[in-house]
């Protein structure tokens, strides 16, 4: 073979047009983009938390000398201190090089060719970004006008018989807002596996563990990503069903969890209660951030239970508002559909970087 169109034939279908997820860049990357020095770069695009990890990752990585050895494909120490700290028994747990890993493992093990998947919308993209590249069948349902699950939509399409799996993030990203208990139960009681993504969890104080030990089709995905501050080093975590995680196991890559990212979380634990004060930070500055926001002509902030907060901007042009952030070396996140052309997603960053967002969008409004 020698073009490359011989070589389209061989790629599988799902996967020669496939698109792929749209993820944020890194801070040197946007400041070549706009000429602007990486540390004038206001980054506030990717949920990161900006304050960083706990010092003792740092030493806890500098410290360890035995890198050349590959790390526990069963991953037995780590699930069992990530059990204890969700509170949960290790035979539930398996650990990912981030909960997208997990994510792209739920679809394999359920979805096969033509299977349908459910999220709604607005909402994560990754769910769809992954369903496409197994073959499956991405089914978006619309939230309500209060962002809220339309179950009766859900209900019509699972009774057709295609339905796998179903995501629910608690809370919504990117709009930052709750679903009940009861929801979730009758999402439950469909008999399909219902994936809670608690990405934002340490924030929201809101989840569903509760139920995972009644029902065996629940699965609650967490990451260290977003509370920690460990984004770059890629690790979460989804607790399940038992006989789902033994499965799971099976299927992984062997040595999926790298020796830095576990001893950064084993460090990131020790040090808990510090990391959480900067958690309960980001939260009182979300707050403050909202309440700034509510005072430019032109913006509307959404109540928010998570470190971001979505904004519509009242004369339609999220794009352009975005772009103008952009040249003036402040990111945030525009969706370019149709549920959220109107608006933007700004991070919850430190307070000298979210006063000038404000600044800057008091200027472009």
């Amino acid at each position: 073979m020698n073009n490359n169109l011989e070589i389209a034939k061989l790629v599988l279908p799902q996967v020669r047009d496939a698109k792929p997820y749209a993820g944020v860049d890194p801070p040197e990357v946007l400041a070549e983009r706009v000429g602007i020095a990486k540390e004038k770069i206001v980054k506030l695009n990717g949920n990161e938390n900006l304050y960083g990890p706990s010092p003792k990752v740092a030493e806890a990585l500098a410290e360890y000398g035995a890198y050349h050895i590959y790390p526990d494909p069963r991953q037995t120490k780590l699930r069992r201190v990530l059990a204890e700290y969700a509170g949960t028994q290790d035979e539930r747990v398996v650990a990912g090089a981030g909960s997208d890993e997990i994510i792209d493992l739920i679809l394999r093990l359920f979805v096969g060719l033509g299977d349908e998947v459910i999220s709604f919308a607005p909402g994560f993209e990754m769910y769809s970004t992954f369903t496409d590249l197994i073959g499956g069948s991405m089914v978006s349902i619309p939230l309500d006008e209060t962002f809220d699950v339309d179950f009766d939509k859900v209900r019509a399409v699972v009774d057709k018989g295609k339905t796998k799996v179903i995501f629910l993030t608690l809370p919504n990203n990117p709009t930052g807002n709750l679903f009940s208990e009861d929801t979730v139960r009758s999402l439950l009681d469909l008999g399909v596996m219902v994936v809670v993504d608690e990405a934002y969890y340490e924030f929201s104080k809101t989840t569903v563990m509760n139920l995972v030990p009644n029902y065996a089709n629940l699965i609650i995905l967490r990451t260290f990503s977003k509370w920690a501050g460990l984004a770059g080093l890629r690790l979460g975590y989804g607790v399940m069903d038992p006989y789902v995680a033994e499965r799971m196991l099976v299927i992984k890559p062997p040595y999926n969890i790298s020796i830095a990212a576990e001893l950064a979380f084993y460090a990131t634990i020790e040090d808990k209660e510090a990391q959480l004060l900067k958690v309960d930070k980001i939260v009182s500055e979300r707050d403050s951030l909202f309440t700034a926001l509510q005072r430019i002509a032109g913006l509307v902030p959404i109540p928010s239970h998570a470190n971001f907060i979505l904004c519509r901007i009242q004369n339609g042009n999220g794009l352009q508002v975005y772009e103008e952030l952009a040249k003036r070396g402040v990111f945030v996140r525009h969706y370019n559909n149709q549920y959220l052309r109107d608006y933007i997603r700004v991070s919850v960053g430190l307070p000298e970087g979210n006063s000038i967002l404000v600044q800057a969008l008091k200027e472009i409004l």
